[in-house]
C-alpha cells in the first residue's frame, strides 16, 4: 500500500531571520513514511536586504524524506542544494541549517553523514542566529551553528545528502495533530557570503513532493488525454469532409 503523504504544511503568523521572513511548520505521522516534502529559501538582492550590501539573490532548496516514524524516533534523509548562481559575489556558502521539533527532540545522531555537513547538535544554542527560537536540531559544516571557515560550507551549485535519526516522545503527538505525530518548524539556514552573513527562514515554498508513481500516473493521464483528443479531432474532420 502506498503512503498517504498527508504532511500538514502551515504558514504561521511569526517571522524570524535576518532579514525577517515568515515561518512555516510541517506536521507528520506514521502515514507519511516514504513521503517527501521540500523547503526553499530565497533572499532577493537589495533593496530587500536592509543592509544594502547584497548585490545578487541567495537561494537554496532541500528535500526531506521520512523513512521511519515511531513513538520514540523518526528517520529523515535530507538532500540540501545551494541553488545560488554566483554573479557579483565571490562566494555564498551555506554553513548551517536546522529546524524545531514538537514534541521536543531528546537526541539526534547521523545514520549517514554528508560530505559537507558532518556535525549535528541537539539544542547547540538556545536560539539559532537570526532570532530563531526553540530550534532543536542544527546541522553544520564548520565550527558550529554560528558559522566558521567559509570554505568548509556548501558552495553555490553543490548538493549534500545525509540521514538523521531524531529521538523524542512522539507518542502523544502535537496539539494540532494528536496521536503519534511530530511537527518540524522554521527551517533556519545560514549563508556566509563575500558581502555579509544572512540567516533565512525556509518560507514561502514549503511543499510536498509527489510520489514517482503519482508523477508517472499524471504523465500517462495527460498523454492518454492528448491521444483521445487527437483521435477525436481526426474523426471530426473526417465527418465534416
Amino acid at each position: 500500500m502506498l503512503p498517504a503523504e498527508a504532511f500538514t504544511i502551515t504558514q504561521t503568523t511569526d517571522t524570524a531571520g535576518n532579514p525577517a521572513q515568515p515561518l512555516w511548520t510541517v506536521g507528520m505521522t506514521q502515514d507519511d513514511v516514504g513521503g517527501s516534502f521540500m523547503t526553499n529559501w530565497l533572499l532577493p538582492a537589495s533593496p530587500s536586504d536592509p543592509y544594502g550590501s547584497l548585490t545578487q539573490d541567495l537561494s537554496a532548496s532541500a528535500t526531506y524524506t521520512l523513512s521511519a516514524f515511531t513513538s520514540s524516533y523518526m528517520d529523515l534523509t535530507i538532500s540540501l542544494t545551494n541553488t545560488t548562481i554566483l554573479s557579483t559575489l565571490t562566494n555564498a556558502n551555506i554553513m548551517s541549517f536546522g529546524f524545531g521539533v514538537d514534541p521536543n527532540a531528546t537526541g539526534v545522531s547521523f545514520l549517514n553523514q554528508g560530505g559537507v555537513f558532518d556535525d549535528v547538535r541537539l539544542n547547540s544554542t538556545p536560539n539559532f542566529t537570526g532570532g530563531f527560537k526553540n530550534i532543536d536540531i542544527c546541522v553544520y559544516a564548520a565550527n558550529n551553528c554560528s558559522g566558521g571557515n567559509v570554505n568548509q560550507g556548501l558552495f553555490a551549485g553543490a548538493t549534500d545528502t545525509f540521514s538523521l535519526r531524531i529521538f523524542g516522545d512522539f507518542s502523544t503527538g502535537t496539539t494540532s495533530l494528536g496521536g503519534s505525530s511530530a511537527t518540524l518548524s522554521d527551517f533556519p539556514i545560514k549563508f556566509q557570503t563575500s558581502a555579509d552573513s544572512y540567516q533565512l527562514a525556509g518560507s514561502g515554498h514549503v511543499e510536498e513532493v509527489p510520489e514517482p508513481l503519482t508523477i508517472l500516473g499524471t504523465g500517462l493521464a495527460l498523454a492518454f488525454g492528448a491521444g483521445l483528443k487527437k483521435e477525436y479531432d481526426k474523426r471530426k474532420k473526417s465527418v465534416e469532409a
